[in-house]
């Protein structure tokens, strides 16, 4: 097993923390922080309803079971970039997990929006040939009535 990867992202806000330090959520240490992979799984999961647990994973706000080593998290503990082991303090509580939960349905909306297609405006004109056999059609009715109502 290969060791985790250095993240450098805040796991409540999503944003740049340089040195582990960031200036609204504080310090973190380098197991904690999210990854560009992390960053990227974020923006692929449906974060709405989100129901907070007792204690979550900080890079993914997953479940997170205790193992020998403290907690490790259950949907990424046999993954190569496994995440954790935590102490009970590196936990994410309820509080930091909805304000995390709430930037990551910030960045998967983002995401989604980067997405989508352009809309292609395209108009269907008639065929030249019938509208050009509509026109003469009209012509000749009128011309019929204007004959009859003379």
């Amino acid at each position: 097993m290969r060791l985790a990867a250095r993240g450098h992202l805040c796991p409540v806000c999503i944003r740049p923390a340089p040195a582990g330090t960031c200036d609204e959520h504080g310090t973190w240490k380098p197991h904690q922080l999210l990854t560009t992979a992390d960053r990227r799984r974020c923006g692929r999961r449906r974060w709405q309803p989100f129901q907070p647990a007792a204690q979550a994973c900080p890079r993914c706000l997953g479940e997170v079971a205790e193992s020998r080593t403290g907690f490790t998290c259950v949907d990424h503990g046999h993954d190569q970039d496994p995440h954790g082991p935590y102490r009970v303090d590196e936990l994410l509580a309820p509080t930091a997990q909805r304000v995390s939960a709430a930037a990551r349905l910030r960045l998967t909306r983002r995401r989604q929006v980067r997405r989508r297609e352009p809309i292609s405006v395209s108009l269907h004109l008639p065929d030249p040939a019938r509208s050009a056999r509509v026109v003469i059609s009209a012509s000749i009715v009128a011309g019929t009535l204007a004959f009859l109502v003379r």
